[in-house]
């Protein structure tokens, strides 16, 4: 049957991905999420779609039979060299891909996922009017297809939106990352040891950022949009609560040596919370204790 809340998406098993499917469901859309996997979650309202998304041959097709009227791009590399690797180029190739086949089908509404990273960092609460800088192929390749899908949209006459997703945490992250590196370390009781422990940062749930993107697709907001909570929090302080939370304070090490990045970096959430209407449901207490709970 024909449906006005089709959305096809990306991305959809990665650590924001993941937790999209609930809250587009209960939004009222009817999911279409792309897939290497053999094996995913039955989720209610949500049809996995198995294929890759550098197969332009298989995505028009897939659009095509899909017909979606909306499309959220959150798929990446972001994991071991992310910030240098080639696969930046050759997701710009696969966006400009999806839009071209998602325009011949119909569709109305799009949002991408974008980084903070984009910015030139500084260390005043950043205005999504502030101007990019971005240092390495990841955010290069994000800027540059931000801009290209927005010329894009408008020329098709496509509504556009970009989120630009500050820091995350969430569960079941890649090992690498900061969360998971301290948790499994403090389970394990091996001492933890962060370098530059007063640097502040903009830490987003994935939960919330994830609510973030749905209202901002379910909305008519256009442009660049902060996903952050608008506050920082020291290195210190995220170590610490996760320690607290584990009864091993004792095994972090928290360290200030020099170092050339901003102090703090913070994103200014106005258009978020104001704009489109979506106020974090979670407090980095809270959150931090979900991810404890579920990782």
């Amino acid at each position: 049957m024909p449906c006005s809340k089709k959305v096809f998406v990306t991305g959809a098993t990665g650590l924001i991905g993941k937790e999209l499917l609930k809250p587009l469901t209960e939004a009222g859309f009817d999911v279409f999420a792309l897939t290497i996997d053999e094996h995913n979650p039955a989720v209610p309202g949500v049809c996995w779609v198995k294929g890759n998304l550098f197969d332009e041959t298989f995505i028009a097709r897939t659009l095509g039979e899909i017909r979606p009227e909306y499309l959220l791009n959150m798929a990446w590399c972001a994991t071991g060299d992310y910030a240098v690797s080639n696969l930046n180029f050759d997701f710009v190739r696969a966006g400009l891909g999806l839009l071209k086949h998602f325009a011949a089908c119909g569709g109305k509404r799009v949002v991408f996922a974008g980084t903070c990273f984009e910015y030139a960092l500084s260390d005043h609460p950043i205005l999504e009017t502030d101007p990019v800088a971005p240092p390495n192929p990841y955010a290069c390749c994000k800027n540059a297809l931000h801009q290209m899908a927005e010329s894009f949209c408008r020329q098709n006459h496509i509504s556009f939106g970009y989120g630009r997703i500050f820091y995350v945490y969430g569960r079941r992250e890649h090992p690498s990352r900061l969360t998971a590196g301290i948790i499994n370390a403090l389970r394990a009781g091996n001492p933890y040891e962060i370098k530059f422990s007063h640097l502040r940062r903009d830490y987003m749930y994935s939960k919330d950022i994830a609510g973030a993107f749905v209202k901002l697709l379910d909305s008519p907001v256009e442009g660049a949009v902060n996903i952050c909570t608008g506050k920082a929090v020291s290195l210190a302080e995220y170590a610490t609560t996760l320690g607290t939370l584990l009864n091993r304070t004792d095994l972090l090490v928290l360290k200030q040596e020099p170092t050339s990045q901003p102090l703090t970096i913070v994103g200014d959430n106005t258009r978020l919370t104001r704009e489109v209407g979506f106020v974090p449901a979670y407090s980095l207490q809270e959150g931090l204790q979900k991810v404890v709970e579920e990782n």
